[in-house]
């Protein structure tokens, strides 16, 4: 187990080098480490020990030793019940704030007035359990900036006076020159000033396709150098480098997130209010107190405290069973409000892997499409370039025979050079301009076409000769045209496609799919200043993402959702909610889901609420007592109709084992 010392220096690493990944070196100890500090926190305390006496008081009840058991319950009651009256006090002296809380507390100090001891303490177990889930919700955010913080390595090699220098992060400056090996991470960022390689860079500027790097180009700290070596000269470390600007969005979004009210929170600023106003009516015209404590267990808000989570623990549930994972009632209620979802583009709306959408054959090559495939593919057999992958993936998909090359040769960041059958190919305008074999102004104007409409046009010469062109894109998923069409017939008023990509990509994408509106070469700052600027127009927010660029707007909008499957760790942890089939159209069914459970809660309240004030008014005037008033409260608390989508001949939840306790 870490020492609290150790703790406190990985967070100062955390702030003042987010590149530096000490921070994340605890998380790989095990699932206690990480989320140390919320396990031993009072409040998680505090609700183990409530539950703990609660659960021990219950098992003597049944053991017939019912009056130990009452002393558990008032214990239980009294250590869960103190953190809760306290915050509502605090929270309605300092901000004049009625919240649910006002209102389970003075249920809870109403119970213990008549002796129902167990179920002071079984509210106040629940809402000591809430409080827990957000706290823990919280605590994995904190995780998601130390997964951030891990994505560059803890030592990097140095150039110095023709000598590589093995030394540690924290001794990189602006100026070093940094050497990267094949399949390593670029530490800072920095230009290349020698080698050729490619760098897979989607995760944090969200550009679809892998892009090669060479002399005068710009690299990112945490980008993967997937194929070849460079040497980069330092221009930013830590905290300025485009990852650490991340890291500090991503703590900036959740510090200014705006506060949630929650459903409970707005029926208790109307209803706690008539309530004890009635109670100390009631008191001062009859001088009794027993009519005043009726008035308050009467209001006692049973159909706050239960009925609401139980439609959305009824609501999470059903979203599990269909592939997403809901972490908090929060994040339900808000879905079900949302007005606009906006979309990362790469890996989101689309499936994040180039793929051959097209093949050209110039005419005076006398090859077929299935030929220049095949041939183009025999060629890359050997290649480790992503989209060497996709050439070889189309000819699979073609059935197409793949030859192995009589001779092999590969430049990083140019191409490939193969003999297949005896004929020479060349595949890459880079690989072609260093063979000097010219490309026709045709089949330059072709290639120009394409890259206009976001598109990648790969040249093949066979023989000396250019024979055409094989187009590489990112597929757009299968599934989510279909589930724009969907959100816009749920009334949602405007879907967005922000992307870090180029603009002439993201609008192809954009007009394929019927998106509301388009932005393209966002930076993570570009996709956050957007979800503030809809949320300053007073509309809420839900955003889909997969990457880490994608972190600084999933904290800050109302709704994060992240998909599971393909995404980051980053943005896995930042999220509210996680799909976990990475399908697309979940996101309009969780919305019908979740409203349909906002309906079932207000209904719920409306009408419970309605039968409690009449009560009220009864007890007040005398003519019902405490018992009677029970009564009447467990016959206005109606099973909560079971969210649209459950499965025929479930149970229903009810309030009448929390009526029998609450009032005898």
């Amino acid at each position: 187990m870490l020492s609290e010392d150790s703790i406190v220096l990985e967070d100062r690493l955390l702030q003042d080098a987010p590149t530096d990944c000490a921070g994340c070196r605890a998380t790989r100890r095990g699932l206690f480490t990480p989320y140390r500090r919320f396990m031993l926190s009072s409040g998680t305390m505090v609700a183990g020990a409530n539950a703990a006496v609660l659960g021990l008081g219950f098992v003597l009840t049944l053991a017939g030793h019912p009056e130990v058991g009452r002393g558990l319950f008032l214990t239980s009651a009294l250590v869960g019940g103190w953190p809760i009256v306290k915050g509502a006090v605090t929270a309605t002296i300092r901000r004049f704030d009625l919240t649910a809380d006002l209102m389970v507390s003075i249920a809870m100090l109403a119970a213990l007035v008549v002796g129902a001891y167990s179920a002071a303490a079984l509210v106040a177990l629940m809402m000591l359990l809430g409080e827990r889930l957000e706290d823990l919700t919280a605590a994995r955010a904190d995780n998601a900036l130390k997964e951030l913080a891990g994505l560059v390595p803890e030592r990097v090699t140095l150039r110095r006076g023709g000598e590589d220098v093995d030394v540690p992060i924290e001794g990189l400056r602006p100026g070093d020159i940094v050497l990267v090996r094949p399949g390593g991470r670029v530490p800072a960022d920095g230009e290349v000033v020698r080698g050729q390689a490619v760098a897979n860079q989607a995760s944090l500027t969200g550009e679809s396709l892998p892009l090669d790097k060479g002399p005068g180009d710009r690299v990112y700290a945490g980008t993967l150098c997937a194929e070849g070596a460079l040497e980069i000269r330092v221009q930013e470390v830590g905290p300025d480098t485009t990852l650490g600007h991340m890291i500090r969005l991503v703590r900036e979004a959740r510090a200014t997130q705006a506060p949630v009210q929650r459903l409970a929170n707005h029926y208790a600023q109307y209803l706690l209010p008539a309530a004890l106003t009635i109670a100390v009516i009631t008191y001062l015209l009859t001088g009794q107190i027993l009519r005043a404590i009726t008035v308050l267990i009467v209001i006692c808000p049973c159909a706050l405290v239960l009925a609401t989570p139980t439609a959305l623990v009824a609501a999470i549930a059903n979203a599990a069973r269909r592939g997403v994972l809901v972490k908090h009632g929060t994040a339900m209620e808000q879905i079900g409000r949302v007005d606009v979802v906006a979309f990362d583009k790469t890996r989101t709306l689309t499936l994040g892997e180039p793929e051959v959408t097209q093949i050209v054959c110039f005419d005076g090559a006398a090859l077929s499409e299935q030929e220049l495939l095949g041939l183009a593919a025999a060629a890359e057999r050997s290649s480790e370039h992503p989209l060497a992958r996709a050439i070889l993936a189309a000819a699979h998909r073609a059935g197409l025979p793949v030859d192995v090359p009589e001779e092999f040769a590969a430049m990083a960041g140019h191409g490939v050079r193969a003999r297949v059958r005896g004929r020479e190919i060349v595949v890459g305008d880079r690989m072609l301009a260093a063979r000097h074999i010219a490309t026709p102004e045709d089949a330059q104007a072709r290639m120009r076409s394409f890259e206009t409409h976001g598109h990648k046009a790969i040249p093949i010469a066979v023989d000396g000769a250019v024979a055409g062109l094989l187009v590489v894109a990112d597929a757009v998923r299968p599934e989510s045209q279909a589930a724009i069409e969907r959100l816009k017939a749920l009334g949602v008023r405007e879907t967005v496609l922000i992307s870090g990509d180029s603009a002439a990509v993201a609008r192809a994408v954009g007009r394929t799919l019927g998106v509301d509106r388009v932005q393209a070469g966002a930076l993570p700052q570009d996709k956050l200043d957007l979800i503030r600027e809809l949320q300053a127009r007073g509309l809420r927010v839900a955003f889909v993402g997969d990457g880490v660029n994608d972190a600084p707007a999933l904290a800050a909008a109302d709704v994060g959702i992240a998909m599971g499957a393909i995404g980051t760790a980053v943005a896995l942890e930042t999220a509210d909610i996680v799909l976990l089939t990475d399908d697309l159209g979940r996101v309009p069914d969780l919305i019908q889901l979740a409203r349909g459970s906002l309906t079932t809660i207000r209904n719920n309240v409306i009408f419970s609420m309605g039968v409690n004030l009449l009560a009220v008014v009864l007890g007040g005037l005398g003519l019902i007592g405490p018992v009677l008033g029970a009564i009447m409260h467990e016959a206005s608390a109606p099973p909560p109709a079971w969210p649209a989508g459950g499965r025929a001949g479930q149970a229903k939840p009810s309030h009448a084992s929390c009526m029998e306790d609450c009032h005898g």
